[in-house]
């Protein structure tokens, strides 16, 4: 009903769009949705759906690194769950990996703390909060590995958290086998992942 009537007042809808502010308790008690929400910074946010190439592109990332995870008994992959941080972060990341150590944090309906690792791939309306937002906020809550994957520039960033920052940045062209330092041992061939 608020897409229908911003839609109506602004004659489409090209970016994200804050909805409204809430605690991280307050927006775990929605009802589930279609729509893509995440909860940044204490404001509800609606994004538009990811397009075709990136589902394409996390879909075979899941399917790698599940095996790999499940094969090496290290935790549990998702592909866009939320993870409460706090009381005003919630976001809902393309991809998370959660150690075997910490998968007390898996809870029903929401990853109750930071995720070990988080992937986000950039869509023209969320480059700001991938890059600025919520690197921020998924360092100062302790993320240690963070990727950032650009399709545009076929390019993943791999970002380990040094200290309160993410540091000691890795860029890796698709043209070039990708090497995780989280899981060594295993190689990704990010040009297959993203045809």
């Amino acid at each position: 009903m608020v897409v229908q009537i911003l839609e109506r007042a602004t004659g489409s809808i090209t970016g994200r769009i804050v909805l409204f502010r809430m605690t991280s308790a307050q927006f775990a008690a929605l009802p589930e949705s279609d729509q893509h929400l995440e909860l940044l910074n204490g404001e509800v946010v609606l994004s538009p759906r990811p397009r075709p190439p990136h589902q394409l592109f996390i879909g075979r990332l899941f399917a790698i690194l599940d095996e790999w995870v499940q094969a090496h008994q290290l935790g549990a992959v998702y592909p866009e769950v939320e993870m409460q941080l706090d009381d005003k972060w919630t976001p809902a990341p393309d991809l998370v990996f959660v150690a075997a150590e910490h998968v007390d944090r898996i809870g029903d309906t929401q990853i109750i703390g930071p995720a070990d690792l988080v992937v986000e791939v950039l869509s023209p309306s969320n480059v700001k909060d991938d890059r600025e937002r919520k690197f921020n906020a998924y360092a100062e809550h302790g993320i240690g590995w963070y990727w950032i994957v650009d399709l545009d520039g076929r390019v993943l960033e791999e970002y380990e958290l040094v200290g309160a920052t993410y540091g000691n940045r890795v860029d890796v062209p698709f043209d070039r086998s990708f090497t995780p330092r989280i899981f060594p041992g295993l190689t990704i061939d990010l040009a297959r992942l993203a045809r």
